[in-house]
């Protein structure tokens, strides 16, 4: 238990947003989940996660002004195109869903540790439910390095608090987070 501990104890570190946001976004935590079970080429499941999450972007309107919005996973969820890695290659899981809009993040191995390296949110402005009168128009890609600490390979990293990772113009936000990479024999932990 000590290892899920840690790992939990290390999403509360990350950053929090002030509480007086949270008061602009109505809805705050009504979001469908997202639940992957990737198996390998036996069928065994090697990547296992179940989380929610959403999105707070900032984007430039038609007539100049700055808006913000939120982008919510739709009820309809796929997983194409996400892998298991392996000694040399990286997990990757990605999911798309509404009008074009996708998220991934690949999961690299290191010794007895995996890790989360680099997130990436497809947001496609021409969703027009979402960007109504946005300035931009088609997909737009940001970046970013996940700053989760590493987690014991054989091990569920688990995080029920909310977490947060800001770039650019989004803020990506994760709760009720259980994720096991390069899992064992095709059983999930129960560390």
């Amino acid at each position: 238990m000590g290892s899920r501990r840690s790992a939990a104890s290390s999403c509360r570190r990350l950053l929090l947003l002030p509480p007086l946001l949270l008061l602009g976004v109505s809805g705050f935590f009504q979001s469908y989940a997202v639940e992957v079970d990737i198996k390998d080429a036996s069928n065994a499941t090697c990547l296992y996660g179940d989380w929610m999450m959403r999105f707070l972007i900032t984007y430039e309107s038609n007539n100049g002004d700055y808006k913000t919005t939120t982008l919510n996973l739709s009820s309809s969820v796929t997983h194409n195109g996400s892998v298991c890695g392996n000694d040399t290659q990286a997990a990757l899981v990605a999911v798309q869903f509404g009008e074009g809009h996708s998220w991934s993040i690949n999961i690299t191995k290191n010794n007895e540790t995996y890790q989360g390296d680099f997130i990436t949110l497809t947001y496609n402005t021409n969703d027009t439910a979402v960007f109504p009168d946005a300035k931009r128009k088609g997909p737009v890609t940001v970046l970013v390095k996940d700053s989760l600490h590493p987690v014991q390979l054989n091990t569920v990293f688990v995080c029920h608090n909310s977490y947060f990772i800001e770039a650019e113009n989004i803020t990506q936000i994760f709760w009720n987070v259980t994720v096991e990479a390069f899992v064992q024999n095709g059983t999930v932990s129960k560390k």
